[in-house]
């Protein structure tokens, strides 16, 4: 940190100091809210975004730089909709419209092929993995998308889109910051007469910030653990004739935090990683049709090694001896070196699939799409120690703890219409019917109606449903639980107010039945029959001379019914506010936006008072040609005031778990040369 306290000092002092705004009308100012053109995630083909049948929100790759998001996580809590929250083994739990769970409800995709995996039903961006500027943009469709995409698009999908064309060339980016941060990233582009070669390469290591808890589940103080490696590795090659090729290998090892059981120490580790292939076809006729075939093939590892007892803790017997049958000890056990599990997964899908675009017809333009997935678990496996209560490092196999290896099979077929009504109104009906090998056929359909109401003014009414089928981990105790479903009415507004005040303001309505409650362990889930939401979200911004911006967005969330209540993790904040502010001051491109929420409700069994709401704020200062040694600097700065604020606990009747604290300031700088 010493070599570069005085860059940083001095790139803050100069760009908070400086008097004079820097006068550059030609320079086009880049809108955090403004969707560009054409989208690609509300039809699965490319659309304008005014008029696509879906709540969106787009960030371009200049955008999320401009934000200084460095993970998915760190770029949902700028989303409208979304209030990320960190559990006790450091994962990101986004909590899309007011539902928190283990990242089960919404899918990831890039380039439109998922990475949720099998096991849990979730990315594996949750270890922030993903490099975000390996991205042209990054897509967030709120609402119901299994009509398109199947189990998973519950709440909303994610796609994180590659560079279609990019330019011939590269970069060479290095990363240095607090808490012994450090990371390098090479890009190149190379082009021949009919292909093009994108080769990417980045990783990003750091010790992380220590934070003092003052007791943990057996009431004794420790510190969080909170350290990271990580890579990330793509390779994408295509050619005029429509061919794409993509893999992709990313993978990260951290600390556990909080011990993945809440007990405070340093011996808990994390081990993730994902690869995927993709060959993907596109041929645009002459008539106006198109057709899409893609093969693709991901797979998926989990390791997870935890000291699951501290050292000198004593349990009952009974409590042992329940995992291991046949197993004698005294009464109680007492673990004078503490006990470990090691859990590990393994899964894979291959699959393919085909959409075809029909030409228009008079008011009509039908898609239809198929696929079918071959989704394998391979491994899965819990190890313990707890049967050696002097031995930490021998494990035995823990039998019933995860599910049995298996196969399962999924085909699909999509039917759209794209009915044009008049110059200015547009009505798009679709379903989906999904046959599942375990779970049997699903029927999704969904119905948008688009107008636009004026020169200033577009509406859109919306209409969806959606399903989730239980994941391997959920149904290890209860092979027959069913999926969750959701019935979803949104309606859009967007628009000029009055002198460049641009404008969206969203209101829907959840009904959520058989929900699958998170849970601590395997032998927990629970379903809660019937869950019923209401919220807002509005999103505004203003562009002014000289390059200056002012943008914000707000979410509000309410239950209005619920059959019963979460037992175990708290209700997330019903308000979230945005607010931020760019200019360019002394040559420097500045941002910077705060992030404030309502307080953080407990659990209905949790008597705790609630957590207070966080009021915190951002900095990003970007120049390019910066005089000296690069072509480009970024220096983020997170939690720029330096507060203390922390997330929930779980709730354990009888335990003295503490909240989970969080990181203070956290600055970085990228230095970045063109090659």
């Amino acid at each position: 940190m010493g070599t570069i306290r005085p860059i940083l000092v001095a790139l803050l002092t100069l760009a908070l100091t400086a008097t004079a705004w820097c006068l550059d009308r030609e320079r086009e100012s880049i809108s955090l809210l403004y969707e560009p053109e054409q989208v690609v995630t509300a039809m699965r083909s490319p659309e304008p975004a005014m008029e696509s049948p879906a709540i969106l929100t787009v960030f371009t790759r200049a955008q999320i730089r401009r934000l200084g998001a460095r993970t998915l996580p760190e770029l949902l809590e700028f989303a409208p909709g979304f209030i990320p929250l960190r559990s006790v083994s450091g994962d990101w739990w986004p909590g899309p419209r007011g539902i928190l769970d283990s990242n089960r409800s919404f899918q990831v995709m890039i380039d439109g092929i998922s990475i949720n995996n099998q096991f849990l039903g979730s990315p594996y961006w949750t270890y922030d993995l993903l490099d975000l500027s390996r991205f042209s943009r990054i897509e967030i469709v709120r609402g119901p998308g299994s009509a398109l995409y199947g189990s998973n698009a519950f709440l909303a999908v994610i796609n994180c889109i590659t560079d279609s064309d990019p330019p011939e060339g590269g970069s060479l980016r290095t990363t240095v910051g607090t808490f012994n941060t450090r990371g390098i990233a090479l890009s190149r582009v190379l082009k021949t007469r009919q292909t093009t070669f994108h080769l990417q390469a980045s990783g990003l290591s750091g010790d992380g910030q220590r934070r003092y808890i003052p007791a943990d589940i057996y009431g004794k103080p420790g510190e969080t653990a909170d350290g990271f490696t990580k890579r990330d590795l793509m390779l994408k090659i295509s050619d005029h004739r429509g061919w794409t090729f993509l893999a992709h290998h990313v993978e990260g090892h951290r600390e556990g935090y909080l011990g993945y059981f809440d007990n405070a120490n340093d011996q808990t580790f994390f081990r993730r990683s994902n690869d995927l292939l993709s060959l993907r076809y596109q041929r645009d006729h002459d008539d106006g049709s198109d057709l899409t075939a893609n093969v693709f093939w991901n797979r998926f590892c989990d390791s997870e090694d935890a000291q699951a007892i501290s050292p000198g803790i004593s349990l009952p017997d009974v409590a042992i001896e329940g995992m291991f049958p046949g197993l004698d000890l005294p009464d109680p056990v007492t673990y004078p070196r503490g006990a470990r599990e090691l859990d590990q997964s393994r899964d894979s899908v291959f699959g393919v699939n085909l959409l075809w675009r029909g030409a228009p017809r008079g008011r009509h333009r039908f898609s239809l799409g198929a696929e079918t997935a071959a989704i394998d678990l391979a491994e899965s496996a819990v190890y313990g120690s707890f049967a050696t209560p002097d031995n930490p490092d021998s494990f035995r196999f823990m039998p019933g703890r995860y599910p049995d290896p298996g196969r399962w099979r999924n085909h699909s077929f999509t039917l759209q219409d794209d009915i044009s009504l008049s110059r200015r109104a547009r009505l798009v009906i679709g379903a989906r019917r999904d046959d599942h090998s375990e779970f049997g056929a699903s029927l999704n359909p969904r119905v948008g109606l688009i107008s636009r109401l004026s020169d200033r003014w577009t509406g859109k009414l919306l209409y969806g449903e959606a399903f989730r089928n239980p994941d391997f981990h959920e149904l290890t105790a209860n092979p027959d639980r069913q999926a969750e479903r959701i019935r979803t009415v949104e309606g859009q507004l967007l628009g000029e107010l009055h002198g460049g005040w641009f404008t969206k303001v969203n209101v829907f309505f959840n009904d959520l039945h058989d929900r699958i409650e998170s849970a601590r362990t395997e032998q927990d889930y629970r379903t809660i029959d019937r869950t019923q939401l209401v919220g807002l979200e509005s999103e505004v911004r203003k562009r002014f001379r000289d390059g200056q911006e002012l943008f914000g967005n707000l979410s509000t969330v309410c239950r209005q019914y619920e059959s019963s209540g979460e037992t175990l993790f708290p209700r997330q904040p019903h308000n979230k506010l945005n607010l931020g502010y760019s200019f360019r001051m002394a040559g420097f491109d500045t941002c910077v936006w705060g992030s404030f929420t309502s307080k953080w409700n407990r659990n209905w069994e949790d008597p705790r008072p609630p957590e207070p709401g966080f009021r915190l704020f951002h900095l990003t200062l970007q120049k390019k040609g910066f005089p000296g040694p690069a072509d480009r600097i970024l220096l983020r700065v997170r939690n720029l005031l330096n507060r203390s604020y922390a997330f929930p606990s779980a709730w354990f009747p009888g335990a003295m778990v503490d909240d989970y604290p969080q990181p203070g300031r956290e600055m970085t700088l990228e230095m970045s040369w063109d090659l």
